[in-house]
């Protein structure tokens, strides 16, 4: 199922997510060792942008944003899934695209979670074979979250998914342990010594 949203106009005429409208906003600047200023952080309705390094260490400080960020939005329930998501995400940005490579964090009914690079190509589901090393990423997105999208931006792009805070939300169905138990393929090493 697709779930990813279009430009469309909003209510002032401009187009949806392409410039976020203006809200209370806790920027968090860059720090080495990623700690959170001091500061109503649980009042806030959005964090960041944090710039992330461009290496692969920047899914780590993603991961570490949304599990410092989510629990104090009361939204701890969804953090398994945003930091899968974010990971995603990051990693396709790092992929490909190119600097600079930012994350912010919404609070809305639940968490929107945006990574913007400096690229503007959309980012494209593939069909993977299975043999395929790559190529999953964002049917994983498609499936675990609310909504996800593209949009423009003064430079590059936004990419984005939202996820619920409610139980009937696609994000919170999944136990991600569920899904860490499909890594473990030791049972199969059990079946080909009994054929």
């Amino acid at each position: 199922m697709d779930r990813t949203q279009p430009l469309e106009p909003t209510s002032d005429g401009a187009a949806a997510g392409a410039a976020l409208t203006p809200r209370p906003h806790y920027a968090v600047p860059a720090q080495p060792g990623w700690a959170l200023p001091p500061g109503p952080l649980e009042e806030a309705v959005a964090v960041g942008p944090w710039p992330l390094q461009w290496s692969p260490v920047a899914c780590g400080q993603a991961r570490k944003a949304v599990r410092e960020v989510l629990p104090r939005w009361g939204l701890g329930e969804i953090v398994h899934a945003a930091e899968l998501l974010v990971s995603e995400l990051v990693g396709n940005a790092l992929r490909h695209a190119f600097d600079p490579l930012r994350l912010t964090l919404e609070r809305m009914s639940g968490l929107r979670c945006t990574v913007s690079d400096g690229s503007p190509a959309r980012p494209r589901q593939t069909a993977a074979g299975p043999d395929d090393e790559y190529g999953r990423g964002l049917e994983l997105v498609d499936l675990l979250a609310t909504r996800w999208g593209c949009d423009r931006a003064a430079v590059g792009k936004n990419v984005w998914f939202e996820l619920s805070a409610q139980p009937t939300s696609p994000g919170a169905l999944y136990d991600l342990d569920d899904l860490n138990d499909l890594n473990d393929l030791s049972d199969l090493n059990d079946l080909s010594d009994a054929a």
